[in-house]
C-alpha cells in the first residue's frame, strides 16, 4: 500500500471532547493533501508528535505538543510499527523545507528513521512557501 502523509498542525479546533484528526487540525495543507489522496485513491495519514502516525479519522482530544529532537527515536519506533501493521510499502511525505522551518525537522527525522526501520520506500515532497 502507498500512502500520502504530512505532519500535524499547531493550530487546532478548540472543541472539547474528541474530533477526527482531519477536523481537529486547522490546516489548509492537511485539507488539500487529504483531497489529493482521495483523488489518487490513496490512504492519507498524519504524523502527530503526540500520537504517532494516524489516519484522518483518528479521534483526537485538544492537545498541544511540538515534537522535539530527543523524542525522535521513540516515536520513529512507534511509527515503524504502524507502517508495518498497515502494510505500507511506500510513503509520499509532504513537508515544509526543514532548513527554512526547523520545527518540522524532528517530524521529517521520524519519517526517515521509521521508513528505514520498516523497509518502506520514502519519497519527500518539499512544499513551497510556509505551508500551514
Amino acid at each position: 500500500m502507498k500512502i500520502i502523509c504530512t505532519y500535524c498542525s499547531g493550530a487546532k479546533r478548540e472543541d472539547g471532547g474528541l474530533l477526527p484528526a482531519a477536523l481537529r487540525y486547522c490546516s489548509e495543507r492537511i485539507i488539500q493533501l487529504g483531497e489529493e489522496a482521495d483523488q489518487k485513491g490513496l490512504e492519507f495519514m498524519i504524523l502527530s508528535g503526540e500520537f504517532g502516525l494516524i489516519d484522518r479519522e483518528y479521534p483526537l482530544p485538544l492537545y498541544d505538543h511540538l515534537l522535539q529532537s530527543d523524542e525522535v527515536d521513540k516515536l520513529s519506533s512507534k511509527v515503524a510499527s504502524t507502517l508495518c501493521m498497515a502494510g505500507v510499502k511506500e510513503v509520499v511525505y509532504y513537508t515544509a523545507a526543514p532548513e527554512l522551518y526547523p520545527q518540522v525537522r524532528p517530524y521529517l527525522s521520524v519519517m526517515e528513521a521509521a521508513s528505514e526501520r520498516a523497509s518502506v520506500a520514502l519519497r519527500l515532497v518539499i512544499l513551497p512557501g510556509n505551508p500551514v
